[in-house]
């Protein structure tokens, strides 16, 4: 009885494997990966709907970022839906609310900072009102300076209503390089081809991305976020939003080395600058109001070679005719301009010459107040 049934079993395992071919599966599983695929990339799913940071203390107050990789890497999403749906901005907006978005790069979004000590956290703090609303500022600040990447940020940011946008800047928010030279920009590039596109501000032997390129970065950002979907266990769990680390100071040692990102003096032209990448970010405000602020630098004095650069950043003259050109066109274009620059003594900054420290952002806070409600209706 035995020797029958494994007689017939071992028939049945023999007729089977003459009737599976290997490459026929293999083709097929193909197939229906590149159909799925396809699919995928047809339908163009919002990744904010696959969003756990509704939950109660999930919402962060500024966007996700790596600051202690590996441990945090989670947080490098990029995906700009998914860093818009985690954000407090994506509440529903008050009727008492007078809603004010505050763009930068990692000056503004607060490396070394707790939330509530960044230039937002600070000016929200100041309880500042608006006729009978309140106001409500948000950190939509990313680390990097690039115009490009606050563009891409304010296109997505204007579907929630805001009243006023701050934009803090500084020489390398304008450099050329920045308009392709951002993570960002590479996170999301079908987002950034339109607005470049629309903006025209593409170079001109820009290819637009192709199929692949468009189901790669879907796939990456599908991955990315269901990994920061997770990580909320992490922010439930400490109830903090970022990694703190230490720093040293930034150096005081200056180079006697004048050029500048491929610049060399004594001057630069007026379109070596992304001065248009301004006008285009106004265009994009539309009829809301902005106010344009060049942040404060680190500005140090009787050291050696503090005579031709003003910190281990910026030389002298290429942040002077920046300065000038910027100016002149803020001028030209009736932009609400507030020139901070050399507000702070060398010694309220920490580990760059552009960060600096909690009370300094509280003074920054209260200088910019000011022009926040001279413009309330």
């Amino acid at each position: 009885m035995r020797t029958a049934i494994g007689n017939a079993a071992k028939c049945i395992i023999d007729g089977m494997n003459r009737h599976i071919n290997i490459w026929r599966i293999l083709i097929k599983a193909v197939l229906l990966f590149l159909v799925v695929e396809f699919i995928y990339a047809s339908l163009r799913p919002n990744l904010s709907a696959l969003n756990v940071y509704q939950g109660p203390g999930l919402q962060r107050l500024r966007f996700p970022t790596s600051t202690h990789a590996p441990e945090d890497a989670a947080l490098d999403v990029g995906n700009l839906d998914a860093m818009f749906a985690s954000h407090v901005v994506s509440q529903p907006k008050a009727n008492n609310e007078f809603r004010v978005l505050v763009l930068g790069d990692s000056a503004i979004w607060g490396f070394l900072l707790q939330p509530e000590q960044t230039l937002p956290g600070q000016l929200d703090a100041l309880g500042l009102t608006c006729g009978n609303k309140k106001v409500r500022v948000y950190n939509l600040s990313y680390p990097r300076s690039s115009a490009t990447k606050d563009l891409m940020i304010l296109d997505k940011a204007m579907q929630y209503q805001p009243d006023l946008i701050v934009w803090t800047l500084t020489l390398y928010t304008l450099m050329p390089k920045t308009r392709l030279d951002h993570w960002l920009i590479t996170q999301n590039p079908d987002e950034f081809y339109k607005l470049a596109t629309r903006f025209d501000f593409l170079p001109k032997d820009y290819a637009p991305p192709t199929l692949t390129d468009q189901v790669t970065a879907r796939q990456r950002a599908l991955f990315r976020t269901v990994r920061y979907q997770a990580y909320s266990l992490i922010n439930l769990a400490t109830g903090i939003d970022q990694i703190q680390s230490s720093y040293e100071n930034v150096s005081r040692d200056l180079s006697a080395d004048l050029a500048f990102e491929g610049l060399n003096p004594p001057a630069i032209k007026a379109s070596q600058l992304s001065i248009d990448q301004v006008r285009d970010f106004y265009a994009l405000a539309g009829n809301t109001p902005v106010i344009l602020v060049n942040e404060p630098i680190m500005i140090l004095k009787n050291v050696p070679n503090s005579d031709v650069r003003y910190n281990t950043y910026y030389p002298r003259w290429v942040y002077d005719q920046y300065r000038q050109y910027l100016g002149e066109a803020a001028k030209q274009n009736q932009w609400d301009y507030l020139d901070l620059w050399d507000m702070f003594p060398s010694e309220s900054f920490t580990n760059t010459p552009l960060h600096l420290d909690s009370e300094g952002e509280r003074q920054l806070a209260e200088a910019i107040a000011p022009s926040v409600q001279r413009i309330c209706p």
